[in-house]
C-alpha cells in the first residue's frame, strides 16, 4: 500500500503529466486564438463527423454529405469540408462524388471539390462508369457539375479521355468539351 508522500507523489506527477499533455495538444491558454470578427481565416463553428441531408419540397432526399470535418468560415460564407462524400439518390441508381476537399457556399447552391475527384454512376448498368478528375464544380440545385480540368472516365476496360467537362446527372448525360479520345475494348 502507498504511503501517503508517496500517494501525493504520484497524484502530484499524474496531474503535471495531464497538464503537460493537454499543453502540447491545445496550447497554453494564451496562445488560443480568438480571431477578430472580420478575420476571413475566423472558424465560428465546426462538426465532426457531419452527416447532412438536404430535402426538397416534396420531402424527398435531393443530396446527403458526409465529412470527417465540416468548418464554416462566417466572414467568406462558406464551409470548408474536409474529404467530402455527397450521395445524389436518383431513380435509377445513385451518384456518389468524393474528393479530398470542398468548399460549399452558406446557401448550398455551390460545392468547389478539388484534388483526386470521383464521381461514380451507380445505375442500373452492370458496370458503373468512374469518372476523375482534378477540381470539379457542382451545383446541388441544377445537379449540374463541371470541369475544365482534365477528365477520366472509365468504364470496365473502356476508357475515355478529355480536357473539360460538363456533367447533368439528373439527364445522365456527360458532355466533353476538347482533345476527346477513347479507348473501347471489343469482345
Amino acid at each position: 500500500m502507498f504511503r501517503s508522500g508517496r500517494l501525493r507523489l504520484v497524484l502530484g506527477f499524474a496531474i503535471l503529466a495531464a497538464a503537460a499533455i493537454y499543453w502540447a495538444f491545445f496550447g497554453t491558454p494564451s496562445q488560443v486564438s480568438r480571431g477578430a470578427p472580420d478575420d476571413p481565416n475566423r472558424v465560428d463553428f465546426f462538426i465532426r463527423d457531419a452527416f447532412i441531408t438536404k430535402f426538397d419540397e416534396q420531402g424527398q432526399i435531393e443530396h446527403i454529405i458526409t465529412t470527417p470535418l465540416l468548418q464554416h468560415f462566417p466572414v467568406q460564407e462558406r464551409t470548408k469540408l474536409q474529404t467530402p462524400f455527397v450521395t445524389l439518390p436518383g431513380e435509377m441508381g445513385d451518384t456518389q462524388i468524393s474528393s479530398d476537399e470542398g468548399f460549399m457556399l452558406d446557401d448550398e447552391t455551390k460545392i468547389e471539390l478539388a484534388g483526386n475527384v470521383r464521381v461514380i454512376d451507380n445505375s442500373t448498368s452492370e458496370v458503373p462508369w468512374v469518372l476523375t478528375t482534378s477540381i470539379l464544380t457542382f451545383l446541388p440545385p441544377e445537379n449540374y457539375a463541371e470541369t475544365d480540368a482534365p477528365v477520366l472516365i472509365v468504364q470496365g476496360q473502356n476508357r475515355t479521355d478529355a480536357i473539360g467537362m460538363q456533367a447533368w446527372f439528373n439527364e445522365r448525360r456527360v458532355d466533353l468539351l476538347s482533345e476527346v479520345r477513347g479507348y473501347y475494348v471489343t469482345n
